[in-house]
């Protein structure tokens, strides 16, 4: 595989742009693997954390595919990658993307709750009792992505691709910026936050369960002002 070394700031995005460039032009079939970071990384001059990150994407829009232990591999060549690819965008601050949050998630719980059915509230449920487990045992590393799962639950719940993969892509977005980076020291660090956040989730999950949607709307406001208490300090 051939990458031309970075010529702009945009690094996450240039690496995307040049693996499905490879990807378009038949470099990569169905089934081929992709370098390992370190190499792509040497290759287009950037960190592994710019390549991570367009992996990211990539998989968000179902390009590629991650074996454990194997590597990654490409999962289809007919992805759409232009109206579905994650922007990396360098104007895009971290307010914006809780703003972006605030909007979008209670919408899709909303719509989710009207077309839930039995698999979508067992996802649901199932993604609840992780983040549960963790704190149980105190496995507080891994909060966050039992966090994010929870979220991702919800929203595979509304059986919607273009939303799904909205919510996907925002949170890559979040985790990357600098709010995500301070509640993953928080999850790290402060014990008594992250109960908050378990008891926050729960409320969440429990309307869900009974199907109230009165309910799910009070539960996401505490969400919200739980979260920006914990991130603007309001």
């Amino acid at each position: 595989m051939i990458i031309e070394k970075l010529p702009s700031h945009n690094k996450s995005e240039y690496v995307y742009d040049q693996i499905v460039k490879a990807i378009r032009s038949g470099q990569y079939k169905v089934g081929d693997r992709l370098p390992p970071e370190l190499e792509l990384a040497e290759m287009a001059g950037v960190s592994r954390t710019s390549v991570r990150e367009a992996l990211s994407a990539l998989r968000l829009v179902g390009a590629i595919e991650t074996k454990k232990g194997n590597g990654t591999f490409i999962k289809t060549c007919e992805f759409g990658f232009s109206a579905q690819k994650t922007r990396f965008d360098s104007n895009l601050n971290t307010f914006e993307i809780l703003e972006a949050r605030n909007v979008v998630e209670p919408a899709v719980a909303k719509l989710a709750l009207e077309v839930l059915d039995d698999k979508g509230l067992e996802k649901i449920k199932a993604a609840f009792l992780e983040m549960e487990l963790t704190v149980r045992r105190r496995a507080f590393r891994r909060y966050h992505e039992a966090n994010k799962n929870f979220h991702s639950a919800i929203a595979d719940a509304t059986r919607n691709r273009s939303l799904i993969e909205y919510v996907h892509s925002l949170q890559v977005v979040f985790i990357d910026s600098e709010f995500g980076a301070k509640l993953r020291r928080r999850y790290l660090m402060e014990e008594d936050y992250v109960r908050q956040s378990v008891e926050v989730h729960r409320e969440i999950c429990k309307a869900f369960i009974t199907g109230d949607g009165k309910s799910l709307v009070r539960a996401w406001k505490r969400h919200k002002e739980s979260l920006e208490s914990q991130l603007l300090g309001k």
